[in-house]
């Protein structure tokens, strides 16, 4: 099992926004920023909740954003508003590697501050394996 966390300020994402407003579109997927937008003035909460998904994956991957693309970690809702985590890129890659079978994701915002934790399952533990 791999596990990673990741804490994001939600005034990093307004100042970060509202100064270079073209770049969410790089950072997020289409249906991310529609997700951000029906959120209303809850919108960077959102957005700072979905970078720390972003960092929490990376973790868990034990890469970071090593050699990875803003989106090689992205987020989904199932019919029902839980979130879905999807890879791409080099955070697939590094999945497969690993050879991680499944994954949850865990998002949660409130006054300021906006949480992630992500859990993968399946394949090997190198920190186990390197004892």
């Amino acid at each position: 099992m791999r596990v990673g966390i990741d804490l994001a300020k939600t005034k990093r994402w307004e100042a970060l926004v509202k100064k270079h407003p073209q770049r969410v579109s790089t950072i997020f997927t289409e249906e991310e920023l529609a997700h951000c937008r029906k959120k209303g003035l809850h919108a960077y909460e959102s957005m700072a909740a979905l970078w720390a998904v972003r960092e929490a994956a990376g973790k868990a991957l034990g890469i970071g954003f090593f050699r990875s693309g803003w989106q090689d970690a992205y987020v989904s809702w199932s019919e029902y508003g839980a979130p879905i985590l999807h890879l791409k890129g080099n955070f697939k890659k590094r999945a497969d590697e690993l050879g991680i079978t499944d994954m949850a994701v865990s998002i949660t915002h409130e006054d300021g501050m906006a949480a992630a934790v992500v859990i993968m399952t399946g394949g090997t533990n190198e920190a186990a394996e390197q004892r």
